[in-house]
């Protein structure tokens, strides 16, 4: 009776475990064919921000304007870290200017969470340093002290110091106090916490059970889902229950991919598992799309992380691939062997059929000069396909440098008209003057003639109106420039022109050096500027620069021309382990 009973129970417990296998299988099925149609779900993700941007372009109220960029900050929270630190930092400007100190205290500490997260933990910690904790409601308040515990819990996870490594986990758990001291069960910071505490301290069923609190109040938001999930499988994994383990994970790839989420911490993980299950075709296409997800979320940490994963599953499965093509190889040459042995055999049979040898030996040798000539033609092909290939980029080079020649000269041309029309204006100004002098001398009328040349208006008005000639005339010409040279420049340091008809002195120093004038004693003669004057311009303006501050005024030059674009590369990371990876 024992026996049967401990049976069935063995029965059971297989079958529970061979359901949770297959469980697990069934969502990789839906992994790779939502990685087929990642395309759809970034787009429709980007459709929701474009539309908020085209909201934003149109709202003039702060408070719309607030929720519209809270909205982006959300929106991109997953998808593109520059640009949710962006949104986040003018949501907390908006609000300041609002006077919602509260709201604004909000923003600051959700950027601080998004500094660390990406590594920023210098940014972060002074982000938290500005915000006013006496001005932050129930819902800043938690938000603040969470901030505060992840920054030092990463800040400890990433120094090799023992000591500073106690320092950074006793602040990160004080903060952690309180947090849980302001906010209780019904608070989802507070099941995290809850969480990770247990978590920390081994306890890995109260982990689950908190977890499992965090999934009623939460798991119907698909993206904080994919967080819990991922926490769950941290979880199961201490446990050492391995279906249940990576059938969590799995769905928090697979919610990542639907979601539109680049920050995936869940796919890199899931290709490390199947490379430790010898799945290395999978495992190799899961870390190149989280490879390609992480380029796209631009953070340097979470490359420094996914790099080495990438790298030792790409050379597994390369060399996977090479012991593959050398079994080919040696089949491939088995194969051969025998059909040599065939081939002998069949001599043997020809010496009986002399005449149909003789003709199959003729049509095999004209086989082999059909394929030798073939495959000299497919080599004469490629070599020609190459040579069009270069001709194609020679003739794309020549273009566009007939393209700069042509700008530069239509520059001088309507230049030179400029300056010949201004001569002659000049010229008859002169003349003009000259007769009005001789009459005032002929009349005798001294006072009248030094009073006349003792004013500078007439100076002031010829500069002011060559000044404008010069404005109108390069706005024609590089109707673009004020807003291509502001796109050189940050937000907050480019220059508004009220008129856009005309330039400002900073502009126009920089339209100077567009046309090739960049000595700052000719730029001062023409302006009538001090050469120090014009030095401390182009110095500020250059210092402002969202480019490289030395390369800025080539870039200046470069306006109206054809451009070239380049690829950067990226530094080697190394992958995350424990709570860390997820926020």
């Amino acid at each position: 009776m024992i026996r049967n009973t401990i049976a069935i129970l063995f029965l059971l417990v297989a079958a529970a475990q061979v359901a949770a296998v297959e469980k697990a299988d069934s969502v990789y099925r839906l992994i790779d064919k939502a990685m087929v149609g990642a395309d759809a779900y970034f787009a429709r993700r980007e459709g929701r921000i474009d539309e908020l941007k085209g909201r934003l372009s149109r709202t003039t109220g702060l408070a719309q304007r607030y929720a519209l960029e809270f909205s982006l900050y959300e929106e991109y929270r997953g998808l593109s870290n520059d640009s949710a630190l962006a949104y986040i930092e003018q949501a907390a400007a908006t609000a300041a200017l609002r006077g919602d100190k509260a709201a604004a205290g909000k923003c600051m500490a959700l950027e601080a969470c998004q500094c660390s997260m990406s590594g920023l933990y210098a940014e972060a910690l002074v982000i938290l340093g500005r915000i006013d904790i006496q001005s932050l409601d129930s819902v800043g308040l938690p938000l603040y002290y969470h901030a505060r515990s992840d920054l030092y819990a990463g800040i400890g996870a990433h120094t090799a110091v023992p000591s500073m490594k106690r320092k950074y986990a006793a602040m990160s758990s004080a903060y952690g106090d309180s947090l849980l001291a302001v906010t209780g069960e019904g608070d989802a910071l507070y099941l995290q916490h809850m969480e990770k505490r247990m978590y920390a301290a081994g306890d890995y069923y109260g982990a689950l059970r908190y977890n499992e609190k965090w999934m009623r109040l939460k798991g119907h938001v698909p993206t904080e889902f994919a967080v819990i999930a991922f926490y769950r499988y941290l979880d199961y994994k201490m446990l050492g229950d391995e279906a249940e383990w990576t059938y969590w994970l799995a769905m928090s790839a697979l919610a990542d991919i639907r979601n539109g989420t680049t920050d995936q911490a869940s796919m890199w993980e899931l290709a490390q598992h199947m490379y430790t299950t010898g799945d290395y075709a999978r495992a190799n296409r899961y870390i190149d799309f989280a490879g390609a997800c992480v380029r796209k979320f631009h953070t340097a940490l979470r490359s420094y992380q996914v790099m080495p994963v990438l790298s030792v599953i790409s050379k597994k499965y390369q060399t996977d691939m090479a012991s593959t093509n050398r079994m080919l190889y040696v089949a491939l040459l088995a194969a051969s062997v025998f059909a040599l042995i065939v081939l002998c055999f069949a001599a043997y049979l020809v010496r009986q059929r002399r005449r149909l040898a003789t003709a199959q030996a003729g049509l095999r040798e004209g086989n082999e000069r059909l394929t030798r000539l073939n495959g000299e033609m497919q080599k004469a092909l490629h070599d020609l396909d190459l040579s069009n290939r270069r001709l194609t980029v020679t003739g794309q080079q020549l273009n566009a440098a007939v393209a700069g020649l042509d700008e530069s000269n239509r520059v001088k041309e309507k230049y030179i008209g400029l300056f010949l029309r201004q001569c002659s204006s000049y010229i008859e100004r002169m003349e003009r003057m000259r007769r009005d002098v001789l009459a005032l001398l002929k009349a005798k009328r001294y006072a009248e003639l030094y009073d006349m040349t003792k004013n500078h208006g007439f100076r002031d008005k010829e500069q002011d109106e060559l000044f404008e000639i010069f404005d109108s005339t390069f706005i024609r010409l590089f109707p673009t420039f004020v807003d291509e040279f502001n796109a050189l420049l940050k937000p907050e340091n480019r220059i508004a022109v009220a008129d856009h008809s005309k330039l400002n002195v900073g502009i126009r120093i920089f339209a100077l050096i567009r046309l090739g004038i960049d000595d700052s004693s000719k730029i001062a003669e023409f302006l009538n500027y001090s050469v120090n004057t014009i030095y401390n311009y182009r110095a500020r303006i250059k210092n402002g620069a969202a480019v490289d501050r030395d390369r800025f005024e080539e870039y200046v030059k470069e306006i109206g021309l054809p451009k070239s674009c380049g690829a950067g590369g990226m530094e080697p990371p190394a992958s995350p382990t424990g709570m860390q990876r997820r926020q």
